[in-house]
Protein backbone atom coordinates (compact mmCIF):
# COMPACT_ATOMS: atom_id res chain seq x y z
CA UNK A 1 0.00 0.00 0.00
CA UNK A 2 1.37 2.86 -1.21
CA UNK A 3 1.82 5.94 0.77
CA UNK A 4 2.27 10.08 0.31
CA UNK A 5 3.40 13.21 1.75
CA UNK A 6 0.26 14.76 3.09
CA UNK A 7 -0.58 17.98 4.79
CA UNK A 8 -3.09 19.01 7.50
CA UNK A 9 -3.97 22.38 8.68
CA UNK A 10 -7.03 23.84 10.90
CA UNK A 11 -7.16 27.80 11.71
CA UNK A 12 -9.59 29.75 14.17
CA UNK A 13 -10.98 26.66 16.48
CA UNK A 14 -10.74 28.60 20.00
CA UNK A 15 -12.13 31.62 21.70
CA UNK A 16 -10.52 34.09 25.08
CA UNK A 17 -11.02 31.91 27.54
CA UNK A 18 -11.43 28.68 26.22
CA UNK A 19 -10.51 25.12 27.46
CA UNK A 20 -8.66 24.26 24.49
CA UNK A 21 -6.40 26.26 22.13
CA UNK A 22 -5.83 25.49 17.59
CA UNK A 23 -2.57 24.73 18.82
CA UNK A 24 -3.98 22.28 21.28
CA UNK A 25 -6.22 20.46 18.81
CA UNK A 26 -3.86 19.87 15.86
CA UNK A 27 -1.84 18.44 18.39
CA UNK A 28 -4.54 16.20 19.28
CA UNK A 29 -5.21 15.11 15.83
CA UNK A 30 -1.14 15.02 15.18
CA UNK A 31 -1.06 12.37 18.15
CA UNK A 32 -4.10 10.26 17.22
CA UNK A 33 -2.40 10.48 13.69
CA UNK A 34 0.90 8.97 14.73
CA UNK A 35 -0.59 6.41 16.86
CA UNK A 36 -3.25 5.03 14.37
CA UNK A 37 -0.94 5.43 10.99
CA UNK A 38 2.60 6.26 11.50
CA UNK A 39 4.96 8.70 11.94
CA UNK A 40 4.35 12.69 11.25
CA UNK A 41 6.18 16.19 11.73
CA UNK A 42 6.16 18.45 14.40
CA UNK A 43 3.09 20.96 14.32
CA UNK A 44 3.99 24.28 12.99
CA UNK A 45 2.77 27.66 13.94
CA UNK A 46 2.39 30.25 11.10
CA UNK A 47 1.71 33.52 12.00
CA UNK A 48 -0.85 35.70 9.61
CA UNK A 49 -1.85 38.99 8.87
CA UNK A 50 -2.69 41.03 11.72
CA UNK A 51 -6.08 43.52 10.42
CA UNK A 52 -8.49 45.30 12.36
CA UNK A 53 -10.54 43.74 8.90
CA UNK A 54 -9.53 40.01 9.94
CA UNK A 55 -11.67 38.48 13.23
CA UNK A 56 -9.27 36.79 14.82
CA UNK A 57 -8.57 35.30 18.61
CA UNK A 58 -5.49 36.42 19.58
CA UNK A 59 -2.96 36.10 17.75
CA UNK A 60 -3.68 35.07 14.01
CA UNK A 61 -2.05 32.07 13.46
CA UNK A 62 -2.71 28.41 11.67
CA UNK A 63 -1.15 25.17 12.36
CA UNK A 64 -0.10 22.19 10.37
CA UNK A 65 2.20 19.34 10.40
CA UNK A 66 2.67 16.35 7.88
CA UNK A 67 2.54 12.65 7.41
CA UNK A 68 2.69 9.72 4.71
CA UNK A 69 -0.70 8.15 4.06
CA UNK A 70 -2.11 5.88 1.59
CA UNK A 71 -5.54 7.02 -0.13
CA UNK A 72 -7.57 4.94 1.98
CA UNK A 73 -6.07 6.10 5.04
CA UNK A 74 -6.49 10.02 4.08
CA UNK A 75 -9.89 9.33 3.01
CA UNK A 76 -10.62 7.83 6.50
CA UNK A 77 -8.59 10.52 8.41
CA UNK A 78 -10.70 13.10 6.64
CA UNK A 79 -13.75 12.14 8.38
CA UNK A 80 -11.75 11.77 11.55
CA UNK A 81 -10.02 15.70 11.76
CA UNK A 82 -14.25 17.11 10.14
CA UNK A 83 -15.26 15.21 13.26
CA UNK A 84 -12.69 16.14 15.87
CA UNK A 85 -12.39 19.66 14.55
CA UNK A 86 -16.35 19.88 14.96
CA UNK A 87 -16.35 18.84 18.19
CA UNK A 88 -13.66 20.55 19.79
CA UNK A 89 -14.36 24.22 18.33
CA UNK A 90 -15.44 26.88 20.46
CA UNK A 91 -19.01 27.70 20.72
CA UNK A 92 -17.76 31.28 18.73
CA UNK A 93 -15.34 29.74 16.34
CA UNK A 94 -14.84 30.37 12.69
CA UNK A 95 -13.01 27.27 12.38
CA UNK A 96 -12.07 25.84 8.68
CA UNK A 97 -9.72 22.79 7.86
CA UNK A 98 -7.31 22.18 5.13
CA UNK A 99 -6.09 18.68 3.80
CA UNK A 100 -4.26 17.43 0.83
CA UNK A 101 -1.36 15.46 -0.93
CA UNK A 102 1.40 17.17 -2.21
CA UNK A 103 1.62 14.90 -5.35
CA UNK A 104 -2.01 16.43 -6.16
CA UNK A 105 -0.95 20.29 -5.47
CA UNK A 106 -0.76 21.72 -9.22
CA UNK A 107 1.14 24.75 -8.84
CA UNK A 108 3.33 24.33 -5.79
CA UNK A 109 4.46 28.31 -6.55
CA UNK A 110 1.07 29.87 -6.82
CA UNK A 111 0.07 27.85 -3.96
CA UNK A 112 2.51 29.47 -1.89
CA UNK A 113 2.59 32.93 -3.13
CA UNK A 114 -1.20 32.38 -1.76
CA UNK A 115 0.24 31.52 1.79
CA UNK A 116 2.61 35.23 1.64
CA UNK A 117 0.07 36.95 0.76
CA UNK A 118 -2.19 35.80 3.87
CA UNK A 119 0.92 37.00 5.69
CA UNK A 120 0.08 40.61 4.36
CA UNK A 121 -3.03 41.04 2.99
CA UNK A 122 -6.58 40.58 3.84
CA UNK A 123 -7.83 37.54 1.79
CA UNK A 124 -11.12 36.60 0.79
CA UNK A 125 -13.27 33.33 1.67
CA UNK A 126 -13.92 33.08 -2.28
CA UNK A 127 -10.46 33.17 -2.95
CA UNK A 128 -9.61 30.26 -0.51
CA UNK A 129 -12.03 28.23 -2.56
CA UNK A 130 -11.07 28.70 -5.61
CA UNK A 131 -7.12 28.06 -4.84
CA UNK A 132 -8.27 25.04 -3.17
CA UNK A 133 -9.82 23.84 -6.04
CA UNK A 134 -7.51 24.78 -8.52
CA UNK A 135 -4.44 22.61 -6.33
CA UNK A 136 -6.80 19.70 -5.58
CA UNK A 137 -7.04 20.78 -1.65
CA UNK A 138 -9.57 19.41 0.04
CA UNK A 139 -11.24 22.60 2.23
CA UNK A 140 -13.86 23.25 4.50
CA UNK A 141 -15.47 25.26 7.18
CA UNK A 142 -17.41 25.24 10.15
CA UNK A 143 -19.46 27.46 11.79
CA UNK A 144 -20.37 30.89 12.07
CA UNK A 145 -19.25 31.22 8.68
CA UNK A 146 -16.19 29.37 8.47
CA UNK A 147 -13.75 32.03 7.91
CA UNK A 148 -10.61 29.72 8.97
CA UNK A 149 -10.65 27.74 5.94
CA UNK A 150 -8.55 31.23 4.56
CA UNK A 151 -5.77 30.77 7.28
CA UNK A 152 -6.04 26.66 7.28
CA UNK A 153 -5.28 26.52 3.27
CA UNK A 154 -2.50 29.51 4.17
CA UNK A 155 -0.84 26.94 6.84
CA UNK A 156 -0.66 24.02 4.20
CA UNK A 157 0.97 26.71 1.92
CA UNK A 158 3.37 28.30 4.05
CA UNK A 159 4.20 24.48 5.55
CA UNK A 160 4.75 23.72 1.73
CA UNK A 161 7.38 26.40 1.12
CA UNK A 162 9.62 24.93 3.69
CA UNK A 163 10.72 28.48 4.86
CA UNK A 164 7.82 29.73 7.38
CA UNK A 165 6.77 28.48 10.64
CA UNK A 166 7.69 27.97 14.53
CA UNK A 167 7.56 24.08 15.87
CA UNK A 168 4.60 24.43 18.50
CA UNK A 169 5.72 24.38 22.12
CA UNK A 170 9.07 24.47 24.10
CA UNK A 171 11.64 21.41 24.67
CA UNK A 172 13.40 21.40 27.60
CA UNK A 173 16.87 19.39 28.66
CA UNK A 174 17.04 17.78 32.35
CA UNK A 175 21.15 19.91 31.87
CA UNK A 176 22.47 23.24 31.52
CA UNK A 177 24.95 22.50 28.53
CA UNK A 178 25.10 20.19 25.41
CA UNK A 179 27.61 19.68 22.74
CA UNK A 180 26.49 20.64 18.88
CA UNK A 181 26.79 16.83 18.26
CA UNK A 182 24.89 15.74 20.95
CA UNK A 183 22.12 17.76 20.37
CA UNK A 184 21.53 16.73 16.95
CA UNK A 185 21.73 13.10 18.30
CA UNK A 186 18.53 13.73 19.96
CA UNK A 187 16.97 13.86 16.74
CA UNK A 188 14.75 16.86 18.20
CA UNK A 189 16.38 19.25 15.40
CA UNK A 190 17.58 18.71 11.58
CA UNK A 191 20.20 21.37 11.87
CA UNK A 192 21.72 24.02 14.51
CA UNK A 193 22.28 27.64 12.96
CA UNK A 194 24.41 30.64 14.51
CA UNK A 195 21.98 33.80 13.84
CA UNK A 196 24.92 35.62 12.43
CA UNK A 197 25.75 33.05 9.54
CA UNK A 198 29.05 31.30 11.13
CA UNK A 199 29.68 27.89 11.27
CA UNK A 200 29.24 25.76 14.34
CA UNK A 201 31.89 22.73 15.31
CA UNK A 202 30.35 20.14 16.78
CA UNK A 203 31.95 20.11 19.66
CA UNK A 204 30.84 23.71 20.55
CA UNK A 205 28.96 23.85 23.95
CA UNK A 206 25.43 25.61 23.73
CA UNK A 207 23.52 26.59 27.21
CA UNK A 208 20.24 25.01 27.11
CA UNK A 209 18.85 25.78 30.66
CA UNK A 210 16.36 27.86 29.17
CA UNK A 211 14.10 26.37 26.39
CA UNK A 212 14.60 25.36 22.72
CA UNK A 213 12.25 26.47 19.85
CA UNK A 214 12.76 24.80 16.47
CA UNK A 215 11.76 26.82 13.08
CA UNK A 216 11.35 25.59 9.58
CA UNK A 217 14.37 26.58 7.31
CA UNK A 218 14.62 25.20 4.29
CA UNK A 219 11.76 22.09 4.68
CA UNK A 220 14.17 21.52 8.00
CA UNK A 221 13.38 21.51 11.57
CA UNK A 222 16.51 24.08 12.78
CA UNK A 223 17.73 25.57 16.27
CA UNK A 224 18.62 28.99 15.69
CA UNK A 225 21.30 30.05 18.73
CA UNK A 226 23.76 33.26 19.53
CA UNK A 227 26.45 34.04 20.66
CA UNK A 228 26.72 34.25 24.42
CA UNK A 229 30.22 34.80 25.66
CA UNK A 230 32.83 31.50 25.46
CA UNK A 231 29.10 29.70 24.41
CA UNK A 232 26.16 29.72 22.72
CA UNK A 233 22.50 29.39 23.41
CA UNK A 234 19.39 29.34 21.83
CA UNK A 235 16.89 32.26 20.36
CA UNK A 236 13.93 32.01 22.40
CA UNK A 237 10.59 33.17 20.82
CA UNK A 238 10.58 37.22 20.83
CA UNK A 239 13.58 36.48 18.68
CA UNK A 240 11.66 34.17 16.09
CA UNK A 241 9.17 36.18 15.12
CA UNK A 242 10.07 36.40 11.69
CA UNK A 243 9.03 32.64 10.98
Amino acid sequence: MEKFKAYIAIDDTDEIGYFTSTGEICEEIREHVEKSYGQTTSVTRHQLLLHEDIPYTSHNSSMCFTLHASQKEFQELQIFVEEYVLKKSAPSASAGICMGFEKDIVDISALVSYGLDAKKRVLSKERAVATAKEQNLFLKGFHNGGNGIIGALAGVALRLSGNDGRVKGKITLEKELVSVSELLSLGLFDEIRVNDGSALNEKISIIVKEYLKGVCISHKIVLMVEKYGGFYKPLVKENLLDY
